[in-house]
């Protein structure tokens, strides 16, 4: 059935009064009763279509890092190592310590429990250069560091697994997992004395870079991992002599993270991804994929042309427009690492995906949406596309293919919901949407089964 009716009717009576005295008639006085019957109209007969593109680039645009290698049946190996800046503290406490109070230097790297994918148990290799010159943006993840440190001379490794067998029942507690690289003693010297000598460098991270690039962290050995790494920091321990009340000398130890990777400095996870060719064989046939990181995206053609036509068919002079909706069906496609959909999809015009990102910009409702990947239901729902309806009803020119050609892509949303306990109601302001780098992800999406829904109301007098 294409559209459904709902009538409803409404009636207001308006009445005329008059203050009656004694000589005075009521001739013309009465009431008159206008109705109206409001239909809505549900049509949800449109139907999508689209096809796979490559995606062979993204920008990370975030602090989450990704580390390590896998080979997976239905998905195809797919291999991470990073680059990264430091936004270094503003204020070092010298009062007290001096460079030679500094003991030693590790880098730091924090993921939560469970954000890998792969085998747990499975020993990884690390390695830790120091970068020889600036990065400079933008940055994508094809980035090559080759010319950006020497080889030979790795400033620190170390082997680490993500399993918990064993870790202490207090450290299995613990929300994050921690990896720890020593480096040389004389990196924390020079970056304590930098501050000694120049500390407006601490206050502005491009200037800090010109003296220390950065790291590149790459795999060492080992493969059937890729854990996803939440926060890098480097750290320095150092401590203090005091003499106490009672005339002893005391030895104060201390630890501190005074540079740190953020997402106001430049950092890049380098993607390195072959798609298996099974994923290549169903794109052939037709279904369109979404991949990632850097992999597949999706071209779709929404039919807005047909919801128009619809509309203005069955359209009154008055109506209005309710809502327009549409989920997008996802299915799981089986491999060797549990390797799920992505958590979110944006929805952007062909023409605008770049200036998209590069501009750091958040859906807008017209040209822009998003919609998370729900597990009770296998869809991608996006709950209102009808300011895009509205907009495109407004044009004067004609609309064109560049009006409802969209790609899917998967991204991540940093969101914040806030609550108002005065009305009982949520609202989620959106703060950023960068691609998605968080792990490997796939899904086949089914747009033959999508649903689009569109709701208006006619209404008319007698």
């Amino acid at each position: 059935m294409r559209f459904k009716t709902f009538p409803v009717i409404a009636a207001s009576l308006i009445a005329s009064a008059a203050i009656i005295g004694c000589d005075e008639t009521t001739d013309g006085i009465g009431s008159s009763l206008i109705q109206s019957e409001n239909n809505i109209i549900i049509e949800n007969d449109f139907s999508l279509s689209g096809h796979s593109v490559e995606n062979e680039k993204v920008q990370s645009r975030t602090a989450m890092l990704l580390l390590g290698s896998i080979d997976a049946d239905n998905y195809g190996n797919f291999a991470s190592d990073f680059v990264t800046q430091f936004m270094p503290v503003s204020r070092l406490d010298t009062t007290l310590t001096s460079a030679s109070a500094i003991d030693s230097v590790k880098l730091k790297l924090m993921y939560a429990p469970g954000n890998f994918v792969g085998d747990s148990i499975m020993p990884m290799g690390l390695e830790v250069y120091r970068l020889n010159k600036g990065l400079k943006a933008p940055i994508f993840s094809d980035f090559d560091p080759q010319d950006y440190y020497d080889p030979s001379n790795p400033i620190g490794s170390t082997v680490y697994a993500t399993s918990n067998l064993e870790l202490s029942d207090s450290l299995k507690k613990l929300d994050h997992r921690d990896i720890y690289v020593d480096l040389p003693l004389d990196l924390g010297i020079e970056l304590y004395n930098l501050y000694q000598s120049d500390p407006a460098a601490y206050n502005n991270p491009e200037v800090f870079a010109q003296y220390f690039p950065g790291i590149y962290v790459r795999n060492s050995y080992g493969s059937g991992r890729v854990t996803q790494i939440g926060a890098t920091l480097l750290q320095l321990y150092y401590h203090y002599d005091t003499v106490n009340s009672a005339g002893r000398d005391t030895t104060y130890n201390y630890v501190g993270s005074f540079y740190s990777a953020t997402p106001e400095v430049l950092s890049n996870n380098n993607i390195d991804y072959s798609i298996a060719p099974q994923l290549n064989d169903m794109v052939a046939e037709g279904k369109p994929l979404i991949v990632a990181p850097a992999g597949l995206e999706v071209e779709m053609t929404f039919p807005l042309l047909d919801i128009i036509d619809s509309y203005r068919e069955k359209a009154g002079r008055l109506s209005v427009i309710n809502n327009l909706t549409m989920s997008i069906p996802a299915t799981n496609i089986s491999n060797t690492y549990g390797i799920r959909p992505p958590s979110q999809l944006l929805m952007v015009l062909k023409k605008d995906k770049e200036k998209f990102f590069e501009e750091g910009k958040v859906t807008d409702g017209v040209t822009s949406f998003y919609a998370t990947f729900s597990d009770a239901t296998d869809t991608y729902d996006f709950s209102s596309l009808r300011e895009y309806l509205l907009d495109a009803l407004k044009r004067e020119e004609p609309l064109t293919a560049d009006d409802f050609t969209f790609i899917l892509t998967p991204v991540t949303v940093d969101a914040e919901t806030v609550y108002d306990p005065y009305t009982g109601t949520k609202k989620v302001y959106v703060k950023a949407i960068v691609p998605y780098v968080q792990q490997p992800a796939m899904a086949a999406l089914r747009l033959d089964d999508a649903k689009i829904e569109l709701t208006f109301t006619n209404q008319s007098v007698e």
